[in-house]
């Protein structure tokens, strides 16, 4: 899959923009300022008609405008795709898929993307939430069944939650809660089981795509920590049981210790507990990344993850993803830059940001394809 060709008008700083890239690498270089991450924040939603850096659809649309537009026509080994996507400043999105209007979820694996930049370093060494932020828009670019379940569980906490503040107030009543701990039970749990199977699936991905950019011989392990364990005899069991079988289990699990903290949850008027709380954990050599590795080993350990994301997504869409590399060599030596592009061999298309053009190793710019940022402009 790669991105044939990108038209962008009243997006962030441009104003109107028509390019055509090729497959391989394509070198965006430009200072800073001038709108190389907007680009790839363009073809971002194109793919996908979301924005992995803006909170609102307000943001996306140019100042003093009142409607945005992007557009990306896509190239792959099942045929073309064309994607459009509408902004309006008041909110509303528009979505199109070869012309014919769809709903966001329906652009889920058309036109698969990973997206570097440079807040994933702090991905790595932040808190819980970044993690879980990222393992979530992961698995909903492949799987519209885990973008669903992950919504209903959204709701059914918030559900909760505005409940457990009116028993605060009353003092009383715990047992209203019973239909909210099943629906979080049970959407929890769905939540729960799709981390873990991506997570086993992610893990050696991440160690080769590490080992390539790093080339260390210490592993990068990637360990999935639920907040509400289930029972340790239920690992030996799952090797015997279906998946609708292990649901139904985490499912219990999950209701049981709800119940149990009912009213540490009315005196804190919120759900402590369940997948909302999970953590993913980055390990090298068994020790924490975000507490005991240096500022390159933590770069290094971000971009692994991302490459080890586009594996996984590949083997579960059938498509190689479009790789989106915004700024990754800063901070990177020599050897690890062309780790890098050593680990991105197999991509179809990958895009890469910079601010000098010599950052990028000769052979690859003589290869590829190198277009200049300038003031919102593309040549």
């Amino acid at each position: 899959m790669y991105l044939r060709r990108l038209e962008v008008r009243d997006f962030r700083n441009y104003a109107r923009v028509g390019k055509d890239f090729p497959a391989g690498v394509v070198v965006l270089h430009g200072p800073n300022g001038a709108g190389k991450t907007n680009l790839l924040e363009a073809v971002c939603a194109a793919a996908s008609g979301d924005s992995p850096r803006a909170r609102t659809t307000e943001e996306l649309v140019r100042r003093g405008c009142g409607h945005g537009f992007v557009k990306g026509e896509f190239a792959g080994d099942d045929g073309p795709a064309k994607v459009e996507v509408g902004l309006a400043r008041t909110g509303q999105r528009q979505f199109k898929v070869n012309g014919v209007v769809r709903r966001r979820v329906d652009l889920i694996g058309v036109a698969p993307t990973v997206y570097f930049s440079a807040e994933d370093i702090e991905v790595v060494r932040g808190e819980p939430a970044g993690r879980r932020r990222l393992l979530d828009r992961s698995l909903c670019s492949v799987s519209a069944q885990y973008y669903a379940d992950l919504g209903r569980y959204r709701r059914a906490v918030v559900q909760r939650n505005q409940l457990l503040k009116e028993l605060r107030e009353k003092g009383k009543g715990e047992n209203a809660l019973a239909p909210w701990d099943r629906a979080v039970a049970r959407y929890g749990a769905r939540v729960m089981v799709a981390r873990e199977e991506f997570i086993a699936e992610l893990a050696p991905e991440v160690e080769g795509a590490h080992a390539a950019v790093a080339g260390d011989t210490i592993p990068l392990a990637v360990e999935y920590r639920p907040a509400i364990a289930a029972p340790s005899e239920q690992s030996a069991a799952r090797a015997r049981e279906g998946r609708a079988e292990v649901v139904e289990e985490v499912s219990r699990v999950l209701e049981r210790a709800l119940v149990e903290r009912r009213a540490a949850d009315v005196r804190y008027g919120a759900t402590g507990w369940g997948p909302h709380r999970d953590d993913i954990a980055l390990l090298l050599a068994g020790e924490p990344v975000r507490v005991y590795g240096s500022q390159g080993e933590q770069r290094s350990c971000a971009v692994g993850l991302r490459l080890g994301l586009a594996a996984v997504m590949r083997r579960m869409t059938g498509k190689r993803p479009i790789l989106l590399l915004d700024d990754v060599l800063s901070e990177l030596d020599a050897r690890r830059r062309a780790g890098v592009f050593a680990a991105c061999a197999d991509s179809e298309q990958v895009i890469i940001t910079c601010c000098d053009e010599q950052d990028i190793p000769v052979e690859v710019r003589e290869s590829g394809a190198v277009f200049a940022i300038s003031e919102g402009q593309v040549s």
